[in-house]
């Protein structure tokens, strides 16, 4: 998408409302997805992958069409948005600063602290209940009549049963731990509680209601989907199982083996096990379908008749009945964008998503992708190199021949001695280059044969944190790195040439003739005449950088900042042009020339690129 500054964007925007630790919650209004990112809530339609961008908030609920939101504007309230477009409805006092919400028919439960209450808000009349201990957990019925709170009081816990007059029906004891979960349905008499490794019940309606153990948990942490429609209770245990009980006699109805979550979702069941996630039948368990997600499952949600998946190293997948296939939410890159191949009109990119993207300039959607088995190294270097249809890029100790347009790889390497972290073709030659890290200065150099990923020739590099240079016919290429390079031979990779200026931090830049090096601090920048040891003339004081700089081949310092990127001529001292930006840049955010310095690619943390004219 380019619009009139000029900025192209790569990559969905589906995806970029939140980045890889977002929590995803479903609505009620069978098409939006609620994803909550760094305190924002946003809207994602998940027919047209609009994003709609809410407000930053504490805390989120939802039913039907209306999302009660703890705002940070207006943290003692609880601020009701309509769905699709997030619009203020109405804002209720709730008398504290609100740490979570829950709804069930008319009635929304808050909890506040400072101090500890619970307040109801019910057809416009809010009841206040204070609570003697930390809250810990909150839910409410269906019907909205009863309202559960589980609190923590140190080595033990209980449950306070209140209804929607504000009247405290019960206080429930029996939990040998803080309590971690709570249901409640009216319908089905019955109050549950998740503490430890142990689930227990409560039948409300009882003069003096005790507790009955239902499940334990062969391992700690066990938790609650809820209550089914037709009564059966849904409990599980991340690494252990996902069981069915039936809460009047504490039998269980089956046992599933599980490692994820577990969801009911109007009379469905589903449980995830590593990056499966599959349906049971709430009567028997069985395996009605199995989705596989690309990682580890560690959060469920619903739209309508769509599951939605999501973990820490992917993006959301949608598991929809029937369907063939299982979409992504959104296209390109969920994290933080770590390395860059230009090849003309189009690059190749690898994130810490586990993802490789094949790029055309101007285009928003990436042509190609492909999943690593491997997360990058901790240096956060990795190699890639595109050339015309061919792309080589390092899965950990591997490297990896892809043709553009198939996600398999069409080779792989034997185990290396190291992270491959450096890659450069030599199509000319019919072989591959690949530096590999042990460490900040240890390594390997390797030539390869490009078509099967065989290796020719190895041999030890004391300095591989960098990227590499070949030009065609060339007999040397050169390993560089932001301080220096060094020149090697390719038939015997003998080292025929190297500078290298010292330096203590990674925020330092040689300019291309190696004449000046820039050391950029947090609000200045310090040139440093090479010959001489000198400071060529007084730091330039600059605003405070974000991300990680990079130097133009005319010898223009490139900056990040809130408000725009700015190219400083070093050795007159002076700013010789800025560019606007759309987005403002993250920590994560690095910047990178493109081919003929045209324009500078801009990378976010949550995986989106924008291309800035230059």
């Amino acid at each position: 998408m380019t619009e009139r500054d000029g900025i192209a964007e790569y990559g969905s925007p589906a995806f970029r409302a939140g980045n890889w630790s977002a929590q995803f919650t479903g609505t009620d209004d069978g098409r939006t997805l609620l994803a909550m990112d760094s305190g924002r809530v946003d809207a994602i339609d998940l027919g047209t992958g609009v994003v709609t961008t809410g407000p930053r908030v504490k805390a989120v609920a939802t039913r039907g069409d209306v999302v009660a939101v703890a705002s940070e504007e207006r943290p003692d309230a609880v601020t009701l948005l309509a769905l699709p477009k997030l619009t203020v409805r109405e804002e209720i006092d709730a008398g504290g600063r609100v740490c979570q919400l829950a709804v069930g028919g008319t009635t929304i439960a808050a909890l506040t602290a400072d101090p500890y209450a619970l307040a109801l808000l019910v057809d416009g009349t809010v009841h206040r209940i204070d609570l003697p201990d930390e809250a810990t957990c909150l839910s409410v019925s269906p019907d909205g009549t009863l309202v559960a709170v589980g609190t923590d009081q140190g080595r033990t816990g209980n449950v306070l049963v209140v209804d929607a007059t504000g009247t405290v029906r019960h206080t429930l004891t029996g939990p040998r731990a803080p309590v971690s979960a709570v249901a409640v349905s009216a319908a089905q008499d019955l109050v549950v509680a998740a503490a430890g490794p142990r689930v227990l019940g409560w039948t409300p309606s009882a003069k003096k209601p005790k507790a009955r153990t239902l499940w334990v948990s062969p391992k700690e942490g066990a938790s609650l989907a809820g209550i089914t429609p037709a009564g059966r209770l849904i409990a599980y245990a991340q690494q252990a199982a996902t069981v069915s009980i039936d809460p009047a006699t504490g039998a269980a109805d089956w046992e599933t083996g599980s490692y994820g979550p577990a969801l009911i979702h109007d009379d469905r069941v589903i449980s995830a096990r590593f990056g499966d996630c599959r349906e049971l039948d709430p009567s028997t368990g069985a395996v009605r379908h199995t989705w596989t997600h690309r990682g580890y499952v560690n959060r469920l949600s619903a739209v309508g008749e769509t599951i939605v998946g999501s973990g820490l190293d992917s993006r959301p997948m949608l598991f929809r009945p029937g369907a063939p296939g299982i979409p992504e939410l959104g296209d390109g890159h969920s994290r933080s964008v770590i390395a860059v191949s230009f090849d003309g009109d189009r690059f190749a990119t690898a994130g810490e998503d586990h993802r490789v993207c094949v790029w055309e300039r101007g285009r928003p959607s990436p042509v190609f992708t492909a999943m690593l088995d491997e997360m990058p190294n901790v240096h956060r270097r990795q190699g890639i190199a595109l050339d015309g249809g061919t792309l080589f890029v390092g899965d950990g100790e591997r490297l990896l021949r892809f043709t553009v347009g198939d996600p398999e790889p069409e080779a792989r390497s034997e185990e290396l001695d190291g992270k491959v972290v450096a890659v450069a073709s030599l199509a000319d030659r019919g072989e591959v280059l690949a530096a590999c890290s042990k460490g900040y200065r240890n390594g390997v150099l390797y030539r390869l044969d490009a078509r099967t990923l065989e290796v020719r020739a190895q041999a030890k590099a004391p300095y591989v944190l960098g990227s590499m240079a070949y030009t065609p016919g060339a007999a040397t290429f050169d390993l560089r790195w932001p301080t220096g390079f060094r020149t090697h031979e390719i038939k015997g990779f003998q080292g025929v040439g190297e500078y290298d200026h010292s330096a203590h931090r990674s925020q330092v830049y040689l300019t291309p003739d190696h004449a000046l090096v820039v050391y950029v601090e947090t609000s200045s920048l310090r040139v440093l005449d090479v010959a001489t040891r000198a400071p060529l003339h007084d730091s330039i004081t600059i605003p405070a950088v974000i991300g990680e700089p990079c130097m133009s081949s005319g010898g223009l310092l490139t900056t990040g900042h809130t408000d725009a990127i700015r190219l400083w001529d070093v050795r007159s001292g002076t700013l010789a042009r800025q560019l606007p930006v759309r987005t403002p840049l993250d920590r994560g955010s690095v910047l990178r020339w493109t081919p003929g310095e045209t324009a500078v690619l801009v990378t976010h943390s949550s995986g989106g690129l924008q291309e800035v004219p230059a």
